[in-house]
């Protein structure tokens, strides 16, 4: 049976692959799974959301579904409606995807998104078409429309301490991506006391400021904005706003793997028990910080629909992903861009300290980063080459690539792309001079196993 789902949810090139009755297809398959029970629906900002939005609603509700509206809203905001409302929920989405893509992701009632079982009977109904029809007296006459924007506003700020951050009247610079974080972390900072200067805050599927993933070639605009400005921080979402990338009041870029650390660090020391859950591909800052406060740090496979799945199984305190992504379990089980910003002004605002220099306080670790793109058809012959050059270390993981730790701290994941004909080497090491060699080391090996 082919697969449709990937790391979370389907993503597909809109109105090509993914066309609205694929979504009919299946928002009909996903409510013959749930038994029509209630579903609560959310889009994102793109061109093509609002089509398939409206192809969603009619597959939930020809299946007998009571459906709840809640139109363009942000990933982590219907994932908390879920869990306040103990529903399903279906998301129009492809979170940072480029503007031609779009995607649909499931939720359970939890918020969390499907575990891989629920997705394989999705699957299973789709392709044979066994769908639960209901009779016309069954299906509902109408919708329910619902705005939540300020009830997570609210609950976002009920966590954070608000006095605390409205007496520093942070000056925050905040890139929304055009997409729906527009519409919920302008008015969350604002309503903080934040002294708020927006790019890219209006709703618009064409994304004219920039591609909607936060990276740094797209972040250019902010960094430039706070680097000639008067800034306390800036923060940077992307389309979805279920990530969050962080900028420095000196308009340094702050990779992902120092911000989810810098709130890993704070939580950890609270009296709360728990582990922090994070993937193979993240900073070993938080062993470090794990260690101080006599925690278990927990790794898995990249996605953080793995990650939610594991923080709520081991009951963890924090979850989070070296792109920026970070799981607050008592709030949403899935990325929160919004509440992470929250958070880290709630850490500035306690500390009176500068994001500078609280990121220099951090065990010091230094990451390379490389991608290359390989011949599909060698694919095996490198997999295997890298397999036998690591089976000799002996602190191998395998949970998704291959990555070696070191007694010294440092490591290497050579971890193959699930979509693309790539090959990804992360290092980390207490020196560049380290990280850059083991990347060197195995790039060359990738190199020779493709020859």
């Amino acid at each position: 049976m082919p697969k449709l789902f990937g790391t979370f949810g389907i993503r597909r090139v809109a109105n090509e692959v993914l066309t609205p009755e694929m979504a009919t297809k299946l928002a009909l398959s996903f409510a013959t799974f749930i038994g029509g029970e209630s579903v609560v629906v959310g889009r994102d900002t793109r061109k093509t959301s609002e089509m398939l939005y409206n192809a969603v609603v009619a597959g939930l509700c020809s299946a007998g579904c009571q459906v709840v509206e809640l139109g363009v809203t942000a990933t982590p905001a219907l994932q908390w409606a879920c869990r306040q409302w103990q529903m399903w929920g279906a998301m129009v989405t492809a979170s940072h995807n480029p503007p031609e893509w779009n995607g649909i992701k499931f939720m359970e009632k939890s918020g969390k998104g499907l575990d891989r079982e629920k997705e394989v009977e999705v699957e299973r109904i789709f392709f044979g078409e066994t769908f639960r029809r209901a009779s016309w007296f069954e299906i509902r006459q109408e919708t329910v429309k619902r705005d939540i924007r300020w009830d997570y506003i609210a609950a976002i700020m009920s966590r954070v301490d608000v006095a605390a951050i409205r007496k520093r009247s942070f000056r925050v610079a905040l890139d929304c991506a055009n997409g729906a974080p527009s519409l919920i972390t302008p008015y969350l900072l604002s309503e903080m006391g934040c002294r708020v200067v927006t790019l890219n805050a209006h709703p618009d599927g064409n994304f004219p400021g920039r591609n909607p993933e936060p990276t740094p070639e797209n972040l250019k605009d902010i960094v430039t904005l706070i680097r000639h400005g008067d800034f306390d921080l800036g923060f940077a979402q992307d389309g979805d706003g279920d990530r969050l990338i962080v900028i420095t009041e000196k308009g340094e870029f702050v990779p992902g793997d120092l911000s989810v650390s810098l709130v890993a660090k704070e939580l950890a020391q609270r009296p709360i028990p728990g582990p922090i859950v994070t993937t193979v591909a993240t900073t070993h800052i938080l062993q470090e910080i794990a260690k101080a406060t006599n925690r278990e740090v927990i790794t898995t496979a990249v996605g953080d629909l793995v990650v939610a799945k594991v923080l709520q199984e081991k009951g963890g305190i924090f979850g989070c992903e070296e792109n920026g992504g970070m799981i607050f379990p008592d709030f949403v089980w899935g990325r929160d861009g919004a509440m992470a910003a929250a958070f880290i002004l709630h850490i500035l605002a306690n500390s009176g300290k500068p994001l500078s220099e609280l990121l220099q306080e951090l065990p010091p670790y230094y990451q390379v980063k490389k991608k290359v793109t390989i011949d599909p058809e060698k694919r095996d012959a490198v997999l295997a080459a890298v397999d036998e050059a690591t089976k000799k270390e002996q602190n191998r993981i395998t949970t998704d690539g291959f990555k070696v730790v070191f007694d010294d701290g440092s490591w290497v994941l050579v971890r193959p792309s699930g979509t693309e004909p790539l090959i990804r080497v992360f290092a980390e090491a207490k020196d560049r001079e380290r990280a850059e060699a083991l990347v060197a080391q195995y790039l060359a090996l990738i190199e020779k196993a493709q020859r």
